[in-house]
């Protein structure tokens, strides 16, 4: 299993590529939407189905009263029928991003043991990166959760414009990475194929390496982004082929590196976040037994 953040330096395509991956991995999933500007899947993909009832503003006020991991489990909600791909809805105004500068901490030790202890491939829609002189934006930004991933995306265009802009970026997510993260080398490129800049001249110029690159596939990004109210069928949509793909090689590259590293899985020492893993690990649980 993994933790995957996924950023970027403009509007690159960031939450289009976020739930591609955790819509068609092979393993249940969980999309954690922490955008810090705001999340639009709720009004997006998701239709509308849910308000300001629901999400990660709800989580920093739980937090301030010692209740996350209960406000944690009621705030997911089903991104599919099956209920196998999950997701924590964002922030409906960016005016509460502040509110979150002390919970994204322990948020992300929730997301490492849905990862570690439950079972599930967590994608964290970090939106795009705010950088301030000395590193990432603590509060724009939720920072901490780059930290824990045991990989760091930045989605990128191969167009110039997108190549220039994410350079300065790339340097920075380096040094963040390299300093209060697991490292320098956590650091991904996932190419969306808008333009004609070839892959091996991007990955010689930010000096990245390339997990997995999207076709600019405008009629399944427009379901992504606006919903749609048939059944969709991952293997049928080639921008979710080839995500799919570039899920297996980004688990694949995290389950290495995190064996060459030797990290260990972090411990579950709260009674209240071993219930809530206990709960959500099993309907995966039944799901053997009956097939």
């Amino acid at each position: 299993m993994s933790v995957i953040a996924l950023t970027s330096a403009h509007a690159a395509g960031v939450t289009v590529s976020s739930l591609a991956l955790a819509l068609s991995g092979a393993r249940p999933s969980l999309l954690a939407e922490c955008d810090a500007s705001g999340g639009s899947i709720r009004t997006g993909y998701r239709m509308g189905e849910w308000g300001g009832e629901v999400g990660l503003w709800h989580l920093a006020l739980a937090d301030r009263e010692g209740a996350l991991a209960e406000a944690f489990e009621a705030h997911l909600r089903r991104l599919d029928a099956a209920g196998a791909r999950l997701w924590l809805p964002g922030l409906t105004d960016p005016m509460q991003a502040a509110a979150m500068e002390q919970t994204w901490e322990p948020l992300g030790v929730l997301l490492q043991a849905m990862d570690q202890h439950a079972g599930y491939d967590v994608v964290i829609d970090a939106g795009r990166l705010v950088v301030e002189p000395g590193g990432v934006h603590p509060s724009l930004c939720p920072r901490p959760l780059l930290h824990c991933a045991d990989l760091v995306v930045l989605v990128v265009r191969n167009t110039l414009t997108s190549i220039a802009q994410c350079l300065p970026v790339a340097r920075v997510l380096r040094q963040e990475l390299e300093q209060r993260g697991s490292g320098a080398d956590a650091l991904r490129l996932l190419l969306v194929q808008e333009g004609d800049v070839p892959d091996h001249e991007i990955t010689r110029r930010l000096q990245l390496p390339v997990i997995g690159t999207l076709p600019w596939d405008e009629k399944t990004a427009r379901i992504l982004t606006h919903g749609t109210t048939r059944q969709i069928k991952p293997a049928s949509l080639r921008l979710l082929k080839r995500a799919r793909q570039a899920a297996h090689h980004a688990q694949v590259d995290a389950n290495t590196r995190r064996l060459r590293m030797q990290l260990p899985a972090p411990a579950v020492t709260s009674p209240v976040v071993a219930g809530v893993v206990q709960r959500l690990l099993a309907p995966q649980q039944e799901a053997k037994i009956s097939g």
